[in-house]
């Protein structure tokens, strides 16, 4: 997982490979570490299959950033990201943005002060 920062302290993050159970527990430790207080983008891109583990730390991301009131986005628009994701709903329950750009302006824009 590469991470880097944006103007605005908007953080992102972009995952390649597998999210699979192999994967899942690394994946759910560092974005355990990325969720911590900034709005971050999670770009999944890169991703070749996701897996019911895979899955499952992305709604544990979900309701944490929720509970915490992080503002998050999520990216992944190829067809291993986006056919699990809609053929379990989690499609509806995740902020889906169309690229990273639109995501990290999305949240720059919630975060500006008033």
């Amino acid at each position: 997982m590469e991470i880097a920062e944006f103007p605005g302290g908007v953080r992102l993050a972009r995952v390649s490979g597998e999210l699979d159970a192999l994967g899942a527990p690394a994946l759910r430790e560092n974005l355990g570490r990325l969720a911590a207080g900034a709005p971050f983008v999670l770009d999944l891109d890169a991703v070749t299959f996701v897996g019911s583990a895979g899955l499952e730390v992305l709604l544990e991301l979900a309701e944490r950033a929720e509970r915490e009131h992080v503002g998050w986005a999520l990216v992944g628009n190829p067809r291993p990201v986006a056919r699990p994701l809609l053929a379990t709903g989690l499609a509806a329950r995740l902020p889906l943005q169309p690229t990273v750009a639109a995501a990290v302006e999305s949240l720059s824009a919630a975060h500006q002060p008033a």
